[in-house]
């Protein structure tokens, strides 16, 4: 069999077991949006299957044989094949160094714990929670010992979501992003206490949940989400989900006092899933078919949820929309809604964190998260370890541990090394508008509804290349620099200066 011949081979039954674990997609969006109570337990075994099929897979002798051939190959590194066999090498060690057994307890312990962790948010009550938590983290940390790393265990974790990066990386990034933040932090609350803030009263009221339905499904028709490759629900902790290219699913969440959260959360959904949608479709299936990394798809999101979402070009266009939706808002002007959406404010939820504080909150979590699993903090002490080093860098302490260490989902689904994706995503996405601003009329385009322009770029510069490149050369390519925190900084600086002078 020529090295040709046995990537072909390997690539054909990659794709077909790719197929079949592609309704893990549907499963997770089934658990988080209308599963019933009960069935936990048999979800968790039903992920068990999945995982053990694709662990024996894997790591089959027959995969490894045909792996070793494909290798001897000729082929250029981020090449359509190259990059295949990059990636399932990566996978294939990564599988070889983990016990099946391992990785089944990982997944029955995360689908368990996710239903106790909802348990123990609606009832402030750690005690459900934390016994399950000091497991995971001691797994997580075995995973991480197993997998091997260079400088410290969380960065065997970080690899899983940012392959090559280091934890003293993002350290210096956000130590730079921490210190610049906390300075623009100050001008702002200068600003506030003379008076520069919002009046949110005049938007105070209801904003019924079927309304704010409608009108997010308006959105998305319009920026050029397809509604019939996807589907817009409601959830706790809002996701996007790709199960094949023609079926990728958001879910978002309302609130009949706050018409912006729901907005933006549909906005920050949708980013995701025009990714999901823009990755070649011939190679769905295959690793390069994927996205490039987690902190790349935070950039898309965050990208239409705040550089676009946020600009006063989209509600010049869109204003008179949402006063047709909601009569109420006739009486308050345009300029004081973009204003109050883009309110600096220090809240405890991350999710619903303005631009600027935002990033503070995925510090705080990534050093937290880092002590945990480099045995430098106990599981049982985070709770009283979340509220000091809150009141630290916000000037306040959660008042119930729900808007503490209980309001994300990530660890308790096992996802440690995730957090730090999403402030990179935030460096990548101000870097990818700036260089979007030099090639086309930015600001023109939303205000004139030209959505398709903008998507059209990201497809040509991030989508199709799938995961042909690890993310820093992606970005590279896409803007003629890596990732740089400068760009998100100066274009933090600017909003901060437009609102509070």
């Amino acid at each position: 069999m020529t090295p040709k011949e046995a990537y072909d081979t390997l690539i054909s039954e990659v794709v077909k077991v790719s197929l079949l674990l592609s309704v893990r997609g549907l499963l997770t969006w089934d658990q988080r949006t209308y599963m019933p109570k009960k069935a936990a337990r048999f979800r968790g075994m039903q992920y068990s299957v999945l995982a053990e099929y694709a662990h024996d897979f894997i790591t089959s002798d027959r995969f490894r044989s045909l792996l070793e051939r494909a290798e001897e190959g000729d082929w250029e590194r981020n090449s359509r094949e190259g990059m295949n066999l990059f990636w399932l090498r990566r996978e294939y060690d990564h599988q070889m160094k983990l016990p099946k057994e391992l990785q089944l307890r990982i997944v029955k312990l995360a689908t368990e714990m996710e239903v106790l962790w909802r348990e123990a948010k609606r009832d402030d009550d750690p005690s459900k929670v934390l016994p399950l938590l000091k497991e995971m983290v001691s797994l997580k940390r075995e995973v991480a010992e197993r997998l091997g790393y260079e400088n410290e265990p969380y960065d065997a974790l970080l690899d899983g979501y940012e392959p090559g990066l280091k934890a003293t990386e993002v350290e210096e990034v956000f130590s730079y992003i921490k210190t610049e933040t906390v300075k623009l932090l100050r001008k702002v609350m200068e600003a506030r206490e003379r008076g520069k803030v919002p009046n949110r009263e005049l938007f105070a009221g209801r904003y019924p949940v079927a309304r704010q339905r409608e009108f997010n499904l308006f959105l998305l028709r319009e920026i050029g989400y397809d509604l019939d490759a996807g589907r817009l629900d409601e959830t706790t902790h809002p996701f996007a989900v790709r199960i094949t290219p023609n079926d990728v699913r958001i879910t978002t969440r309302y609130k009949e006092e706050d018409l912006p959260d729901g907005i933006f959360s549909t906005l920050h959904e949708m980013g995701h899933a025009l990714y999901g949608m823009g990755l070649p479709e011939e190679w769905f299936g295959e690793p390069v078919g994927n996205a490039a990394s987690l902190s790349v798809h935070e950039s898309q999101s965050r990208f239409w949820e705040n550089v676009v979402g946020r600009s006063p070009e989209f509600w010049e266009r869109f204003y008179p929309y949402l006063r047709a939706f909601f009569p109420n808002l006739y009486g308050a002007p345009m300029e004081e809604f973009v204003f109050l959406i883009n309110d600096i404010r220090p809240s405890f939820i991350r999710i619903e964190a303005d631009e600027l504080t935002y990033n503070l909150h995925i510090i705080l979590r990534f050093e937290l998260e880092r002590a945990m699993i480099n045995g430098q903090l106990d599981v049982s002490d985070l709770p009283e370890a979340w509220n000091e080093k809150f009141k630290e860098m916000f000037g306040m302490e959660p008042p119930s541990h729900r808007e503490g260490f209980l309001q994300d989902i990530h660890w308790y689904s096992g996802s440690f090394g995730y957090f730090p994706t999403y402030t990179l995503g935030n460096v990548m996405a101000a870097q990818i508008r700036a260089k979007m601003s030099d090639e086309i009329d930015l600001q023109r385009a939303v205000r004139e509804g030209e959505f398709a322009r903008i998507l059209g770029w990201l497809r040509s510069k991030i989508h199709r290349h799938g995961a042909l490149y690890l993310s820093k050369d992606l970005i590279n390519l896409a803007t003629g620099e890596p990732p740089k925190a400068k760009y998100l900084m100066d274009y933090l600086a600017r909003k901060v200066e437009r609102f509070y002078g």
